[in-house]
């Protein structure tokens, strides 16, 4: 897998956006649905990682991807029911 790394969520959202319009998502056709081919997840020193498998990369981003990240790990996600 690949990952492009950003210093922001705003910047990896901005990146998936945009390769959700190349892909024709239909948000971007309809303005329903799907907007994002991938969604970023924060890493352990504040950036953020984004899926880019599928995406078409320039040559920059290419060379900046990274194999590997460590995500912060939430540790109790959903609420625990009590009866």
């Amino acid at each position: 897998m690949k990952y492009l790394i950003y210093d922001n969520k705003q910047d990896a959202l901005d990146r998936s956006e945009a390769e959700g319009l190349r892909h024709g998502l239909t948000y971007h056709l309809d303005g329903i649905g799907t907007r994002y081919v991938t969604s970023p997840v924060e890493t352990t020193d504040g950036q953020f990682a984004l899926l880019v498998d599928d995406f078409l990369l320039s040559d920059e981003e290419q060379a900046a991807t990274v194999d590997t990240f460590s995500p912060v790990i939430i540790e109790n996600p959903l609420p625990t029911l009590t009866t």
